[in-house]
C-alpha cells in the first residue's frame, strides 16, 4: 500500500509533520505495491487530493488480478467542467484559469455543439484537426493553444475516460521566434528615473507619494531582477546588510537549501527604507486584498510614466516599454559585464538555465568572446599565415621563355 507524504520547503512552517496536507509543498508516494515492487517517487502535484488519487490508480494498475476496465463515456461538457474544477482544486493562479476557461467553455464547447459533438469519445484526430484550422491566431497563441486542448484530453485519458490523446496525433504548431529581448540603455533609464520626479498622480491613496513609488520601484527592479508582482509585494524584513556592510535583497532559498542574495546599490537600500508604506511590512503594496491587483495598479502608472519619459528608439519612434524591461535590463548588464549565464540564470530564479539561454542568450557576452576566438584560431593555424587567407603575399618570379630548339645560327 502507497502512503503520501509532504517533502516541506525550509521556509514553511509545518516542516516538522510530515502528513500535514494543507501547504503548497511537493507531494510524494511510498511503499510497497501488490506487485511487489517498492515505489519512492514524487507525486509531481502540491495537492494531498491529486497524490491520494494517483496513489490509488498505481494500486489499482499494479495488482495483477484486476480485470481490465472498459473505459467510460461522458459527455464533452461534463468532462470540461471537471477539468476546469481539477484546475481550481490544484490552486492555480486565476490568470491560468480564465485561460483555460475562455478556449474550452467558450470556444471548444461552442465549436462541438456546432459539429454535434457530444461525447468526449466523439473526439478524434480528424475533429481536432478542424477545430485547431478554424483558429485565426498568430503562432504564439496558436502553440498555447495547442498545448491547452493537449492537456484537457491527457487528464481525460486519466481519468479513464478515453483510452489515447487524440492531440498527440496531430504535429505540434511551429513555435516562432522570440522577438530580441529588449532593455533600457543607460540614457534610457535616466529618463525614467527623471520622468518620476515630475509624474503626477491625480489622485488616490498616497497620490502625492505616487512619484516617490515608482522611483523606488524602478531602481528596485533595475538593481536586483525581480518581476514586477514580486517586487510589488517585497517584504522589508528581506532588505538586509551581510557581514561586508552591503545591502542585499533576500530572493530566494534555492534547492540546496542555501540562501540566494543579490546585492544592490546604497542608494538604491536608502531609497527603500525611507519611503512610507501605509504597511509596516511591505515597501509598496498594503497587504489588503489580492497582489495582483496592486501590480495592475503599478502597471497603469508605468504607462503613464513611460509616456512621460518620452523615449525614442534608434528609428527614431517612440519606443515601446513595459515594466518587465527592468528585470531584463538587469539580465542583459550582468551579461554585457562577462558574467556567466548559469550565474544570471541563478539570480533571476529560473529554473533550468535553457531559459535563461532562450531569452539572453546573445546578450552573453563570455560566449561571444568564446566564438570569435575560435574563429581566429583558425586564422593563425592556416599554413601560411595572414597571406594563405587572402591569397596575397610575395607574387612568384616570371619563368624564362623557353630556349629554341633550332639552335643560335637560325637567329
Amino acid at each position: 500500500m502507497l502512503q503520501i507524504y509532504t517533502r516541506h520547503s525550509a521556509r514553511c512552517e509545518h516542516r516538522e509533520d510530515i502528513y500535514w496536507r494543507r501547504c503548497r509543498c511537493p507531494k510524494w508516494l511510498r511503499g510497497v505495491l501488490s506487485n511487489g515492487e517498492i515505489l519512492r517517487q514524487a507525486a509531481g502535484t502540491r495537492s494531498w487530493e491529486q497524490a491520494e488519487r494517483q496513489a490509488r490508480q498505481k494500486e489499482t494498475e499494479s495488482d495483477p488480478t484486476r480485470a481490465e476496465p472498459a473505459h467510460c463515456a461522458i459527455p464533452l461538457r461534463d468532462a470540461v467542467r471537471l477539468f476546469v474544477d481539477d484546475q481550481r482544486a490544484r490552486g492555480l493562479g486565476p490568470e491560468t484559469t480564465r485561460k483555460y476557461r475562455g478556449l474550452l467553455e467558450r470556444a471548444f464547447l461552442s465549436w462541438a455543439e456546432r459539429e454535434r459533438l457530444v461525447m468526449v469519445n466523439d473526439l478524434r484526430a480528424k475533429e481536432l484537426t478542424k477545430f485547431r484550422a478554424s483558429w485565426r491566431n498568430g503562432g504564439s497563441t496558436t502553440f498555447g493553444k495547442h498545448e491547452k486542448i493537449c492537456s484537457f484530453f491527457q487528464f481525460c485519458v486519466n481519468q479513464g475516460y478515453l483510452e489515447q490523446n487524440p492531440m498527440k496525433l496531430l504535429k505540434k504548431p511551429k513555435m516562432p521566434e522570440l522577438a530580441p529581448t529588449d532593455y533600457f540603455r543607460p540614457e534610457e533609464f535616466a529618463k525614467v528615473i527623471a520622468a518620476t520626479y515630475r509624474y503626477n498622480f491625480g489622485g488616490g491613496n498616497q497620490c502625492h507619494l505616487r512619484g516617490q513609488q515608482l522611483r523606488a520601484h524602478a531602481l528596485l527592479m533595475r538593481w536586483s531582477g525581480l518581476a514586477i508582482l514580486d517586487a510589488t509585494t517585497l517584504e522589508r524584513a528581506r532588505l538586509s546588510r551581510n557581514e561586508e556592510g552591503d545591502d542585499q535583497i533576500f530572493l530566494y532559498r534555492a534547492k540546496t537549501n542555501v540562501p540566494v542574495y543579490v546585492v544592490i546599490p546604497p542608494d538604491v537600500a536608502d531609497q527603500l527604507r525611507a519611503l512610507p508604506s501605509r504597511n509596516a511590512r511591505y515597501f509598496f503594496w498594503s497587504g489588503n486584498g489580492d497582489p495582483r491587483s496592486a501590480r495592475k495598479s503599478f502597471e497603469r502608472s508605468y504607462w503613464k510614466l513611460f509616456k512621460l519619459a518620452q523615449i525614442e528608439g534608434e528609428d527614431g519612434q517612440t519606443k515601446r516599454c513595459h515594466p518587465h524591461m527592468f528585470r531584463d535590463t538587469f539580465a542583459v548588464e550582468l551579461l554585457l559585464a562577462g558574467n556567466p549565464i548559469d550565474q544570471v540564470s541563478l539570480l533571476l530564479g529560473h529554473s533550468s538555465v535553457k531559459i535563461t539561454e532562450r531569452h539572453y542568450a546573445p546578450f552573453c557576452k563570455a560566449r561571444q568572446l568564446q566564438l570569435t576566438a575560435a574563429v581566429k584560431k583558425v586564422w593563425t593555424g592556416r599554413a601560411g599565415g595572414p597571406a594563405a587567407i587572402t591569397g596575397a603575399g610575395t607574387p612568384p618570379s616570371p619563368s624564362p621563355p623557353p630556349r629554341s630548339q633550332a639552335g643560335p645560327h637560325l637567329q
